[in-house]
């Protein structure tokens, strides 16, 4: 199926829009905001809104998008979510590319997951999932187990990008994006082959096993680390245009270099995001033996390492500063903001992730959300932290397309 003038006019229109927001002087500001605030340099307080994709969802059903082709209809989705993200007002800022990412020939089967098919069941109707049969209950499992190296398919790449060359190319440039998965994670790759909850008892009945794979997972993640590097893979544009930005906020700071002209880079003038959302339950001491020791070796080929998303790591954060290149820390809904200010102080930012509910989701409360904020304010100024408000995993905002851009505003007002 090839895309149609109509697909290419669509995809023109919302590049021509974008790229008008993308030339407004405030892109520049926001800019030097990021690099000062991200380069420790600035205790101005940036407010970024992360993934508005499912409340963009409530305001702009799917439905209603225009382009026919699969591609196309993509990117207008992307292109019509990132001009609904210029209207909040908040520090987010729009760029004057777009970029596409690859295809991988072993893409299937479930390469993601160590070319292994996870058995799982969705608990009645929520989205929560069970795992039913977790495929690694013994070391002699492991033979179960396929390389995940992303192996790229060069010809169906370079036709979704032929295809947006041809159609917008003349506009904005089309770059290419191919941050390698599987690079870090290892408490999601746990979680899955283990199963999260019989993870939490083979950490203490069978940890020689668990160390055995977090070797063999992190050894890997080295590996294909070193081998993207020499092919290109890591650039300055990395994961820029997507939903989810790179490092949960803007990656702009003074250091390392900053989005902008594409340039090939290697890992130590990157930045590496992680997580581990899978190890909640578990202890700070087993934290740091089963993801600290074995990630901190990946975390530091890079340039700067950001930390956190949902997890509480308020126990967890003194294990963390043995990364030398942490420079981001979230401190989420469930976390001590007053222990976590107290540990981070203004050696870190710390990435304040207020409750999403609380803010913009049932109920809005223009005078709660400017009591949290103000509170927050407080604690964190008191141990004279570099910090940023930042909103993200909101299911909803009861279909109220003026929502964020008030919450914003409500936000910008207590600060000042």
């Amino acid at each position: 199926m090839l895309p149609t003038h109509r697909d290419k006019f669509i995809l023109r229109e919302l590049i021509k829009q974008t790229l008008e927001i993308a030339a407004h002087d405030i892109q520049n500001t926001r800019r030097e905001l990021w690099s000062d605030f991200n380069s420790l340099q600035t205790h101005q307080v940036p407010i970024y809104i992360l993934d508005p994709l499912w409340s963009w969802r409530e305001v702009f059903p799917q439905k209603e998008l225009l382009c026919e082709h699969p591609l196309f209809r993509q990117y207008e989705n992307w292109l019509r979510l990132q001009l609904y993200h210029a209207s909040f007002g908040d520090d987010f800022i729009t760029e004057p590319w777009i970029t596409v990412f690859p295809e991988y020939k072993n893409e299937q089967p479930h390469w993601h997951t160590w070319g292994i098919q996870i058995e799982m069941e969705r608990v009645e109707e929520t989205l929560a999932f069970h795992f039913t049969d977790p495929p690694i209950k013994n070391p002699e499992d492991f033979i179960k187990l396929i390389y995940p190296f992303p192996l790229l398919d060069e010809p169906r790449t370079r036709e979704k990008t032929d295809f947006l060359q041809d159609a917008v190319g003349d506009l904005i440039p089309v770059l290419p994006d191919y941050y390698p998965p599987n690079t870090r994670s290892l408490s999601y790759t746990l979680g899955y082959l283990l199963g999260p909850q019989q993870m939490m008892y083979q950490l203490h009945d069978q940890p020689e096993m668990v160390h055995a794979l977090c070797r063999l997972v992190s050894d890997a993640s080295i590996t294909i680390c070193d081998e993207a590097e020499k092919r290109g893979w890591f650039t300055n544009v990395n994961l820029t245009f997507s939903p989810i930005a790179l490092i949960q906020a803007m990656a702009y700071n003074r250091e390392i270099p900053s989005p902008g002209h594409m340039t090939t880079l290697p890992m130590k003038q990157c930045w590496i995001y992680d997580c581990a959302q899978e190890f909640e339950g578990i202890s700070p001491e087993m934290f740091n033996e089963f993801l600290i020791e074995y990630q901190k070796p990946i975390y530091e080929k890079f340039g700067l390492t950001a930390y956190g998303c949902c997890e509480n790591l308020t126990r967890k954060i003194k294990y963390l500063k043995k990364i030398k290149n942490l420079r981001r820390v979230a401190v989420t809904p469930w976390a001590d903001i007053e222990a976590c200010a107290e540990l981070l102080e203004d050696k870190y930012i710390v990435s304040w992730r207020p409750h999403p509910a609380e803010m913009v989701g049932s109920g809005w409360d223009k005078k709660k959300v400017k009591e949290t904020v103000r509170k927050a304010k407080e604690i964190f100024e008191r141990y004279n932290c570099f910090w940023e408000i930042n909103l993200k995993d909101f299911l909803t905002i009861e279909h109220d397309k003026n929502r964020l851009n008030d919450w914003v505003c409500a936000v910008r007002s207590t600060l000042d």
